[in-house]
């Protein structure tokens, strides 16, 4: 795939919109998350399937369905559907919530926790091959950056409001 290197600009000259950063996260995102999901290939899991397996291992304890659902960003129906699949390959089941019953709890099964654990060394021995050679200060930057641009979307407000389309007779 050709990298691509912005070209000198005057200041005050736009970049072109594939040399601007979103561009290039977006891109690097796309690329890491498609080598990432090569990599799991073997264990039939893909990003939608891997990513709630770590976050259910990384928790204190089962995790109710929404709080599920807000860490992995998903709606409540995709998130319904996921379930039952991961229930049907036996990596996860549904326990009643102690505090209120209409409420579910999602758990690792034994199998679900060992495959975790698989996924999390082989995404950790993934992100140690694809940065050897970029030092742990530039790790450190790259990370502080993201945080900063992170903390500026939670609060972002939209400059432009969306357009009202003519109504068609």
């Amino acid at each position: 795939m050709p990298v691509l290197r912005s070209a000198r600009r005057s200041r005050g000259q736009a970049a072109p919109a594939a040399d601007r950063i979103g561009c290039q996260l977006m891109r690097v995102a796309r690329r890491w998350r498609q080598a990432v999901d090569t990599e799991l290939e073997s264990y039939g899991l893909s990003h939608a399937t891997w990513r709630p397996l770590l976050k259910l291992a990384g928790a204190a304890e089962p995790l109710r369905q929404h709080e599920l659902a807000a860490l992995l960003q998903i709606g409540h129906p995709e998130l319904v559907r996921l379930i039952d699949s991961l229930e049907q390959k036996r990596l996860v089941v549904r326990h009643d919530d102690g505090d209120d019953r209409r409420v579910k709890r999602i758990a690792l099964t034994p199998g679900g926790r060992r495959l975790a654990e698989e996924v999390a060394a082989s995404i950790e021995a993934f992100e140690r091959r694809v940065l050897q050679g970029i030092s742990t200060a530039d790790r450190a930057r790259c990370r502080d950056v993201f945080a900063r641009i992170e903390e500026r979307l939670d609060s972002f407000e939209p400059t432009t409001r969306p357009r009202k389309h003519p109504r068609t007779p």
